[in-house]
């Protein structure tokens, strides 16, 4: 190829990249009232976190506070309504069940990405979609370890076998994962759940007792991170786990993350920086609320 045909290329690339970020810039000015939501960065950046969320997709989300002017919900908890015999001609004992209200407040987290045309010139491939690529993975891994961490809280399970040792220190067994289960069940609750660092996962794919995610034969879904089954529990992986540590728990009852906003994006001009700011945002919060509802095995 001569020198003419590679500048000739190198033109046409770098001007398709301009006019990207000539996209993303629009018409926006460089006053913050006048910044709007960006629909199509926002389409893009949401694709992305969703591809890389894995505990979001084991917890209760609640969005009763979009498009509410309340900046907190109240969920309660209650306890188990035990049903008798009645004798003929008998009256029925009215019960009140006791509901305990756990609040949940959102905050806002996120992300600023400033591209600038240096970097557009310097790498010849699209770093713009990259960018967002890598903010949608920064807003799903904040999300994620927030509700990791509420769920390893060292006193958030609130109950006698609460906390399974391992039988083997270094080693996440069959066994341990039944005896967590029996403790979560013996709560009335109905544990489908464990999640485990990657530490822990070879444990499982060497235990017999592990059935494969590849196994399943397109029979259901299969959800990000999903290993495989064990002791009748999906195993998901992730690097927000402790190591050391895994967590049985019944998606449906135990965490819920109550959400304020989605995602929102906003892009404001940054002429003296030759550049264009992205600003990510989204208010959530995540909460034990039934603190029966699962376990925590050490030490494996």
């Amino acid at each position: 190829m001569n020198t003419n045909k590679r500048g000739e290329e190198r033109l046409a690339w770098i001007d398709s990249n301009m006019r990207q970020l000539q996209t993303l810039a629009g018409t926006i000015t460089t006053t913050v009232a006048s910044l709007e939501p960006t629909s199509i960065i926002q389409r893009q950046i949401e694709e992305a976190a969703r591809a890389n969320l894995v505990a979001m997709q084991v917890v209760k989300v609640n969005r009763d506070l979009i498009g509410s002017p309340a900046r907190s919900l109240i969920v309660g908890t209650r306890g188990t309504i035990t049903a008798a015999s009645v004798s003929e001609g008998s009256t029925i004992t009215l019960v009140n069940p006791t509901y305990t209200p756990a609040t949940l407040t959102p905050t806002k987290f996120g992300i600023a990405v400033e591209i600038t045309t240096e970097t557009i010139n310097a790498f010849h491939f699209d770093i713009i979609n990259d960018y967002l690529a890598e903010a949608g993975y920064a807003m799903a891994k904040y999300l994620d370890t927030a509700i990791i961490v509420a769920m390893e809280a060292s006193t958030v399970w609130n109950y006698a076998g609460a906390t399974v040792t391992a039988t083997t220190t270094g080693v996440l067994s069959y066994d341990d994962i039944v005896s967590a289960v029996a403790a979560v069940r013996g709560q009335n609750w109905n544990p489908d759940t464990i999640l485990i660092n990657p530490a822990q996962q070879q444990d499982l794919l060497k235990d017999t007792k592990f059935i494969n995610s590849s196994a399943y034969g397109g029979r259901e879904p299969i959800l990000n991170g999903e290993l495989g089954r064990m002791a009748g529990l999906k195993v998901l992986v992730s690097t927000q786990v402790a190591s050391g540590s895994a967590l049985v728990f019944d998606s449906q009852h135990a965490v819920t993350v109550a959400i304020k906003r989605d995602i929102q994006v906003k892009r404001d001009e940054l002429p003296a920086r030759d550049a264009i700011g992205l600003y990510v945002t989204q208010m959530a919060i995540p909460k034990v609320i039934n603190v029966t509802a699962g376990a925590v095995i050490t030490a494996c």
